[in-house]
Formats: C-alpha cells, structure tokens, sequence
C-alpha cells in the first residue's frame, strides 16, 4: 500500500440462493436473422417467431436464423437471515 492509504477490512460469508419463475411472464419468443440482425417482435407463441423467420426469408432471401425462448425469473436469497448477518 502507498503511503495515504488506509487499510479497510471486510468480512464476506456466502448465501444461498434460488431461482423462480415469475408466474405471471409466460416463456418468450423471438427469432433473429443471422444475416441482418433484425429480429421479430417477441411473442409468447413460437410459430409466430418461426413465421416471422419465413417471412424475412421471403423478403430478403438471407437463409440463417435463431429461435429463442426466454423467461423471467426472481433470485431470493434461501436463508434471508444471511443477509442481516453480513457485515
């Protein structure tokens, strides 16, 4: 340490923690031209997504894509005692 620095302890201890899906955000979908880079609106049904793909295809006649599913989820700490202990 250089000369000024003041010496600043802390104490660490690890939690345990779990993820839940949030019951009210339904599995997302959205596709994605490898090509391009633009991307359908995303959607809760994946034969829109897929549709939107064709669609781009037809129109632009780029040929690689992604499908992906996604979902909302909250971390909640398993032991919430943890938290008040660290310090």
């Amino acid at each position: 340490m250089s000369e000024g620095d003041e010496s600043v302890r802390r104490r660490y201890r690890f939690a345990e923690w779990a993820l839940t899906a949030v019951p009210t955000m339904a599995v997302r979908h959205f596709g994605k031209c490898l090509m391009c880079g633009q991307r359908s609106a995303d959607t809760a049904e994946p034969d829109e997504a897929q549709v939107w793909c064709l669609k781009h295809a037809g129109l632009t006649h780029h040929s690689g894509y992604e499908l992906s599913a996604f979902q909302y989820f909250n971390a909640t700490m398993t032991d919430p005692k943890a938290e008040q202990r660290v310090t």
